[in-house]
């Protein structure tokens, strides 16, 4: 499937004006269904589509292991992902029904403390990275097609000891963790002692969904919130923001990076 379209439109350079096309990435709905159960319609780039799904029901806590997954199915007419798992009782229903918008704000915000005590623990791992392998993840981040078309997508991945394990991209932040998320499940892949890097700025929504996986390590291109620090500290993960051609901020949790100091 095609990741964009190309579209009219008027460039302006200066006082000069000319007709033209640009490529505009694709945005798409897609709802969700948890044992014939409609569970959430999701606006989202037309990609790793299945991965979405699984990591949106993982970071809900909707499924918790690989053995809660009995079958997984994506209809491309219908733009519905049909997921079947193990049952739960009712008292251990997460969440009802909603539309969650592909931007940032309170169609995220509405639900994102509902499950964060049981789903989100302090990360004990002791995994260490070097500045120089922050730096290359966060220059990975500028090498994706799609970025670099359009600049109209967030993009992340999960690394191990240097090497990049998965990629995704998406328009919604958000998707780009459960993306990862739902690649990392079905490899059936523990990431205690993995790094995730990321194109965007660091939320509290964010920051918990890095919880959620059990990743211990974040680096992001742009900035953090406060509260994502504050919640960062608690959970012992270590965010370093800003990482940008060979620059880089520790906000939290530094001994997990070794630097001339250490």
């Amino acid at each position: 499937m095609s990741e964009t379209v190309m579209v009219p439109i008027i460039r302006a350079n200066g006082a000069k004006a000319e007709e033209t096309e640009d490529a505009v990435v694709l945005e798409t709905p897609l709802t969700l269904y948890f044992n014939n159960e409609e569970i959430v319609t999701l606006l989202c780039s037309p990609a790793q589509i299945e991965e979405l799904a699984l990591g949106f029901l993982l970071s809900e806590g909707f499924i918790r292991e690989f053995d809660d997954l009995i079958a997984i199915a994506y209809d491309p007419w219908d733009k519905a992902v049909f997921v079947k798992g193990k049952n739960r009782a009712p008292e251990e229903e997460v969440m009802s029904k909603r539309f969650l918008s592909a931007c940032c704000g309170k169609s995220r915000a509405s639900f994102a403390f509902a499950n964060d005590a049981r789903l989100a623990k302090p990360q004990a791992s002791a995994a260490v990275i070097s500045l120089a392998d922050a730096h290359a993840y966060a220059a990975h981040l500028q090498t994706q097609p799609l970025f670099r078309a359009t600049g109209g997508v967030h993009n992340g991945g999960l690394a191990f000891r240097g090497r990049i394990l998965f990629t995704s991209y998406d328009i919604g932040r958000h998707n780009v963790f459960d993306k990862l998320f739902g690649q990392a499940f079905r490899a059936k892949i523990d990431l205690a002692d993995h790094v995730i890097f990321f194109s965007g700025r660091v939320s509290s929504e964010i920051l918990l969904k890095v919880a959620k996986m059990n990743l211990p390590i974040l680096v992001a291109r742009s900035a953090p919130t406060d509260l994502a620090l504050t919640l960062a500290r608690d959970l012992n993960i270590t965010v370093i923001g800003f990482a940008r051609n060979e620059h880089l901020n520790i906000y939290t949790a530094p001994q997990r990076i070794i630097t001339a100091a250490t």
